[in-house]
């Protein structure tokens, strides 16, 4: 099986490097003190062809906890979901958002040009993302980037989340931001009022007290 193959190819690899496979989600997973850094590989099928894809995410336990109490019936939301997710086309490298994969054969040699990525470019931001007020910033200088719409939902959520709790000074900005954007789009009126309710919330929220 190809999903089975490619996961071994993977293994000894990201372990090297802290990483255990999470088998039920089909992603690697390594634990730090504010929640976990994921590496997930997807098999995508399309017309007839298939590819790789890889997402790189930090998962913060306290953004995840306090956001699901307001997302967690709204626009698909996910129980394992990822604080920020990347692909590897986005993080300022050569590799495209999917690897073709021509034939099985070739499998070992694709993968091993995107540990070359790993080793340049995916570690390196994955160490720098767990520190949550440097992933705050990574929302902060994405914010006029047109989500869409259940994205943005998601996006708007953690941003605000992020930001109250470990950077304040910029909570203001990114309120305003995705307030304006929510708006501005034809979203369920039951999204609309969860945001509005979150953001009272948060508007409340004392973090000297918390």
């Amino acid at each position: 099986m190809l999903k089975t193959k490619v996961a071994k190819l993977h293994t000894e690899f990201f372990k090297d490097h802290g990483f255990t496979l999470n088998p039920s989600l089909n992603q690697f997973e390594k634990d730090f003190p504010n929640g976990k850094q994921v590496i997930s590989i997807q098999i995508i099928d399309c017309k007839n062809e298939k590819y790789l894809e890889y997402q790189l995410g930090v998962y913060i336990n306290v953004v995840e906890e306090l956001i699901k109490q307001y997302t967690s019936t709204i626009c698909g939301y996910k129980a394992q979901s990822i604080t920020l997710a990347q692909t590897p086309d986005k993080l300022g490298s050569t590799y495209p958002k999917e690897i073709k994969i021509s034939n099985i054969e070739e499998l070992p040699s694709l993968i091993n040009s995107i540990k070359i990525f790993f080793l340049e470019t995916g570690f390196k931001w994955l160490d720098k993302m767990i520190d949550p007020i440097k992933l705050e910033q990574e929302f902060l200088h994405q914010k006029e980037i047109a989500f869409e719409d259940c994205s943005l939902v998601e996006n708007a959520f953690r941003s605000t989340a992020l930001s109250k709790i470990f950077n304040p000074i910029d909570y203001p900005i990114l309120r305003r931001t995705f307030l304006k954007k929510i708006n501005s789009l034809e979203l369920t009126p039951f999204s609309i009022a969860s945001f509005l309710q979150f953001l009272n919330y948060l508007d409340n929220l004392n973090m000297e007290a918390a």
